[in-house]
């Protein structure tokens, strides 16, 4: 089970300190196994295509890709496809 705090603003993250942040989340190992896909265009996220971590309801986190059209979309809040 996750436990989100109300809100954290990070601007960037790298390397080791990512996994830190998926550690704190308690996805780490999910992320590691491939269980997560972008929320918008169903991509597999993996450290190389990762670019927004943010939390869906209380006890999970979803995760957008670097795709242009995703990045818009999450950031107008636009309906999934």
């Amino acid at each position: 089970m996750v436990n989100l705090p109300k809100k954290i603003q990070i601007d960037a993250i790298l390397g080791e300190e990512f996994y830190k942040l998926l550690d704190k989340l308690g996805v780490r190992e999910g992320f590691e196994a491939g269980n997560y896909h972008c929320h918008i265009c169903g991509d597999k996220i993996e450290v190389k295509n990762v670019l927004i971590v943010f939390p869906l309801c209380e006890n999970d986190v979803g995760f957008i890709c670097r795709k242009p059209e995703c990045i818009t979309r999450y950031k107008l809040n636009l309906p999934i496809e």
